[in-house]
């Protein structure tokens, strides 16, 4: 097949998007830069047209400059696809309404083909960064802009115009199509990667590399201000493991998993340490909350029986108020220790110690 739709879930559509947007939001950038220059520099032309200074076309070749000014002043400091990339199409009809501001001046069908070329490239380049869909509306007013301009003036040969710039909308739209599944195909091999690369492939929990996702830029320090650490492991796993064996243990450690799930919200971040360890966090709970958490968890366990064995879990708890995360998980995995030593199947809380 020359085309081949490719899927994306409507939850991640967002995501989607706004990675197209991310990754080609220079080449934007430049190509309205370019294009606006360009659509400037077309002013020597109208002086070659009328044989000397077009003071009737200053204007409109160069109030492009505003519109310009005011997307540099965005593109710095706006970084959502939902804004910038219909401010990128804005740019191009800006482009498309001085080239009709000045056919009012110069009727020179040849003119307005050089200043549809420059636009139908910048169609072409934002489209990359745009939902197909969205791009096709903005396109389409192109033509409905060349019959705007027909009604101020009267070109020669403006039928052949009309009908090489809607061949090129159509191609220009066909590629669009094309270009987003290839690169929603791009994007999608690229999640599965990063899911590979974050969830551990026994029980689908995350693994280490969530905690420095949740980390400030360059830290160990968590964004959350005040969250409940719980640090759990299997009592006595290695006996599990020796008695009925290493399939057993790991259907025992996924099991756990999903208890965790169930006793969990969906802003609770699971992470699989290593092991029969995991480290629960709970954004925003104080220590009551952090170990009734933790006591709901050993109780699910305590009472599951349909396994081929039962086991018992040990929990320490603590509360993370900032700073690097590794001091609060040490001191939950202290609480951890002490429970361990003094009596299994417990939770224990550091700041109770």
């Amino acid at each position: 097949m020359i085309y081949k739709p490719v899927s994306i879930p409507k939850e991640k559509r967002k995501d989607f998007y706004q990675s197209k947007y991310d990754h080609f939001k220079y080449l934007l950038l430049w190509v309205i830069i370019i294009s606006c220059l360009i659509e400037m520099t077309f002013f020597v032309s109208d002086c070659s047209v009328v044989m000397g200074f077009s003071e009737n076309t200053l204007l409109s070749r160069f109030l492009i400059i505003v519109p310009l000014g005011l997307y540099l002043f965005a593109f710095k400091h706006v970084s959502s696809y939902k804004i910038m990339v219909p401010f990128s199409y804005v740019m191009i009809h800006a482009c498309m309404l001085s080239v009709i501001w000045t056919s009012y001046y110069i009727s020179n069908v040849q003119n307005l083909r050089e200043s549809f070329l420059v636009i139908q490239i910048m169609f072409l380049i934002v489209g990359i960064a745009s939902p197909k869909k969205l791009h096709c509306i903005f396109h389409a007013l192109m033509i409905a802009e060349i019959v705007l301009a027909c009604m101020f003036n009267s070109f020669t040969g403006i039928d052949t115009l009309i009908s090489l710039d809607g061949a090129c909308l159509i191609a220009i739209c066909a590629f669009e199509f094309i270009f987003e599944s290839a690169f929603g195909e791009m994007y999608n091999a690229q999640m599965k990667l990063e899911d590979v690369a974050l969830h551990d492939q026994l029980t689908g929990a995350f693994n280490r590399s969530k905690l420095k996702m949740l980390c400030m830029e360059d830290t160990s320090e968590l964004v959350f201000r005040n969250a409940g650490f719980i640090l759990l492991d299997i009592d006595e796993f290695k006996k599990i493991n020796e008695s009925f064996g290493h399939d057993t243990g790991d259907q025992i450690i996924k099991e756990l998993y999903n208890i965790i799930k169930i006793c969990t919200r969906g802003d609770d971040v699971c992470i699989r340490l290593g092991g029969e360890q995991f480290l629960i966090i709970v954004p925003n709970q104080g220590l009551a909350r952090t170990k009734e958490i933790g006591e709901r968890i050993r109780h699910h366990v305590e009472n599951k029986k349909d396994l081929a064995c039962t086991f018992r879990i040990s929990v320490g708890a603590t509360v993370y108020k900032g700073g690097d995360y590794h001091v609060s998980i040490n001191f939950a995995d202290k609480a951890l220790k002490f429970a361990k030593e003094n009596e299994v199947n417990l939770v224990v809380a550091y700041e109770d110690m």
